[in-house]
């Protein structure tokens, strides 16, 4: 018998598994799928580049700067991690060769600001103090649990709030606030407005969405910590965890999909597989969305209406907003309009103006493809040549489109549109980089179709991140702090707190709460 049985291999659930192992527990984690990763996996998906190697979900490591990280922790370089720290980390491309780098140093973002408007770099530096500030003091909360944190954490909460309490009270407001209000009072450049617009299209919201404000924080975050982006792609991060988890005796299987969890005597005891193989463990962890833990692989005999309710009305992707994906392999690195080769490496915004930004989300939130593509283009093998064949001139990209329909309002499907979508986003970025289509040679859509066989509705952060599902309330009342109503029975992942990325705190505090009970 198991200790614990981790369902799902994505980058928390190994987490998990491994902070389990380490403590002497005997662990397996099971993945349905042939790799491990989740949404933290890299591979070839271009049919007419072979060795071209893609991240189609997740690029980066975008929160684990901020210490004690489970990078750190774990000690994953030693398994075989290695890590670049782009910089500039992101940076915004207008349609006329505008651009404005950001950068590690405030000072030199500010400074690509102030070639705009001087108001905007001043108020630019400001708001990244604030934000700063926030993160510096909510760190110790998002490492812990929601609701029960330890004691050493409210300690170290209390004394950070003292120290930044100026700051606080300004991020309480925007914190509530929508991008649109924090870009319209805060701003006056088309430049700077149409860099915050474009990042903030990622969280699946229009810019008018009461409560998204915190969406611009992110950027500061990066300002502030950086990002790490692993050498080789994210498989080489997945790998990492992976090793680790079996040098401390830890198991992992792929292609071992769960067909249920069992539940006897009113606690869960262990899996069936769908191949009919039963597993035993003590207790069991789903890394997986609440909606398939609680609706499919758990017996709705052993769940109440009341949760079962609350499971199902999970806000995800509320707007009806979605993302997709693109994987380009380019045969030779073309000039960008502005004439700045650092960038290419870098998170480039991609988008005319804030308006823009406003038609593409508003378009799909009513089911249609929009004429307008902003998004998140950037050149991974820029900074890693290990991505493309040994001595290629060639390039891969990832076109991070931000505004797509979750659903078609003609009830058409991805199939359709794909090719023709594909084309529309390349040309979009040979628009700031002419001469970039005619490097193509091929490409693939990651479109929420392929979301949704990752998880429930397709949301790569699983439950929308609007405050109402936020700390001890992610994913809802019932299923906080990790726990479920059934004993022995728990939930982890990108849907639990604190929030979705790339950071494994959610595997590790689970990890700690079950190790309580072992």
């Amino acid at each position: 018998m198991y200790d614990a049985i981790v369902v799902g291999g994505g980058h928390h659930g190994l987490t998990c598994a491994t902070y389990l192992a380490r403590a002497g527990k005997r662990v397996v984690v099971l993945e349905r799928k042939p790799w491990l990763g989740g949404m933290s996996y890299s591979r070839e998906t271009v049919a007419e580049a072979p060795g071209f190697v893609m991240n189609p979900c997740a690029v980066d490591l975008l929160f684990t700067n901020l210490e004690p990280s489970i990078i750190s922790e774990l000690k994953l370089e030693s398994f075989g991690l290695r890590q670049a720290s782009p910089d500039p980390w992101g940076a915004y491309l207008g349609p006329e060769g505008q651009s404005i780098g950001l950068w590690r140093s405030l000072d030199r973002t500010v400074e690509e600001i102030r070639r705009y408007s001087k108001r905007d770099a001043s108020k630019f530096a400001q708001l990244c103090e604030m934000w700063c500030d926030f993160w510096y003091v909510a760190a110790p909360y998002l490492m812990d649990h929601p609701t029960r944190p330890r004691a050493k954490t409210v300690a170290e909460l209390g004394w950070r709030a003292v120290r930044k309490r100026r700051n606080l009270a300004p991020v309480a407001r925007m914190l509530v606030a929508s991008p649109h209000q924090l870009i319209e009072t805060m701003f006056e450049s088309e430049e700077v407005k149409s860099l915050l617009a474009i990042y903030a299209s990622g969280s699946e919201a229009p810019l008018r969405e009461p409560g998204s404000g915190a969406v611009l924080g992110v950027i500061m975050l990066h300002i502030g910590w950086g990002i790490k982006r692993p050498v080789g792609g994210m498989a080489e991060f997945t790998n990492a965890l992976a090793a680790c988890l079996r040098h401390h005796g830890g198991e992992t299987r792929t292609d071992a999909e769960v067909e249920e969890i069992l539940v006897r005597d009113g606690q869960a005891a262990g899996v069936r597989l769908v191949d009919g193989e039963v597993l035993h463990a003590k207790h069991v962890i789903a890394a997986v969305d609440p909606v398939t833990l609680m609706c499919k692989l758990v017996d709705s005999a052993h769940v109440s209406e009341a949760v079962l309710d609350e499971v199902r009305n999970i806000r995800i992707n509320g707007w009806g907003i979605n993302n997709s994906k693109i994987d380009v392999a380019l045969s030779k690195r073309p000039k960008l309009l502005c004439d700045r080769p650092e960038l290419w490496g870098s998170y480039m915004l991609i988008g005319d103006s804030k308006d823009y930004v406003d038609r593409a989300l508003d378009t799909a939130m009513h089911g249609r493809i929009p004429a307008e593509i902003p998004m998140w283009a950037l050149m991974p093998s820029a900074f890693d040549r290990s991505q493309v064949p040994r001595g290629s001139e060639g390039d891969t990209m990832y076109l991070f489109c931000t505004a797509v329909p979750q659903n078609f309002a003609d009830g058409s499907g991805w199939q359709q549109h794909r090719q023709p979508f594909a084309a529309q986003a390349i040309h979009k970025v040979d628009e700031v980089a002419p001469g970039f289509a005619g490097t193509v040679i091929g490409s693939w859509v990651k479109s929420p179709d392929e979301l949704r066989e990752m998880t429930h509705e397709g949301s790569y952060v699983v439950a929308d991140m609007s405050l109402n599902q936020m700390g001890p309330n992610r994913p809802t009342a019932a299923l906080a702090g990790y726990r479920t109503p059934i004993p022995c029975l728990w939930h982890t992942g990108a849907g639990a707190h604190p929030m979705g990325g790339v950071h494994g705190w959610a595997g590790r505090t689970t990890a700690r709460t079950v190790l309580k009970s072992l």
